[in-house]
């Protein structure tokens, strides 16, 4: 189903079903394809993925004092974009599958992959604190009820000064709401919630910004038609600093 300005939610088991199968079809020749898509265009992948670090990379602040937890991880794209001697880099998925993944492809000592459901995800931190949190293409597979519970866990784990760089694909117009829709380009039924900048700015209100947080930067990621070629939605990002 697509439908389009209404509120629905979205099956976790189906979604969790989806990444498993889609770990399965992980190709270390198109490595990033697994959750960026575009499976039978390695140049679109490694083009996107690029243009995503060059823009968002510099915001970050990366040095040897960063402590950073990428939210939904996948196979560790963010983590080989980390070059720098970090203090500390945690890597979460709720998919298994992909997290083994992770694990067999970076093998620094500092660097640390798990399974974990994000209504867990703080107390799976053993006392950790993050001065940087990535949160690349998750929330637009949370619902409405769990979304604020999801970002004041996150909240919870940020140390006092804290960068927080969310990036999600949009609803270019009104809220689109993906639920068992079968998608032709990924042989396989979809299930996903694109909120509008509105809609998540104001979930940032009553969580990060409530907590001392400002948005620092906001604007669609793509400038380049052929990198952002969906009519409906498009990729957005948000940087806030504390």
């Amino acid at each position: 189903m697509r439908l389009k300005g209404e509120k629905a939610e979205i099956c976790y088991e189906e979604t969790k079903e989806f990444f498993k199968k889609r770990a399965c079809k992980y190709n270390p020749e198109n490595p990033y394809s697994v959750t960026m898509y575009q499976d039978e265009h390695k140049e679109l992948v490694t083009e996107r993925n690029r243009k995503e670090i060059e823009i968002l990379y510099p915001w970050l602040g990366i040095g040897k004092s960063s402590r950073i937890l990428d939210v939904a991880c996948g196979i560790g794209r963010w983590a080989d974009a980390v070059q720098e001697d970090i203090d500390l880099y945690y890597g979460i998925d709720f998919c298994s599958e992909l997290v083994d993944i992770a694990n067999k492809r970076n093998k620094r000592p500092n660097f640390h992959f798990f399974s974990c459901d994000l209504d867990h995800v703080a107390r799976e931190m053993n006392g950790h604190k993050f001065n940087l949190v990535l949160m690349i293409g998750i929330i637009v597979y949370i619902n409405d009820v769990e979304l604020n519970g999801v970002l004041n866990s996150i909240e919870s784990l940020c140390e006092e000064h804290a960068t927080i760089c969310v990036r999600e694909p949009i609803a270019s117009d009104q809220r689109l709401t993906l639920k068992r829709y079968y998608s032709e380009e990924l042989k396989d039924d979809y299930n996903a919630i694109y909120r509008s900048k509105e809609e998540l700015i104001g979930a940032f209100e009553t969580t990060f910004l409530a907590k001392g947080f400002h948005i620092a930067e906001e604007r669609a990621l793509f400038e380049e038609a052929d990198l952002n070629n969906r009519k409906e939605t498009h990729q957005h990002y948000f940087i806030l600093k504390r």
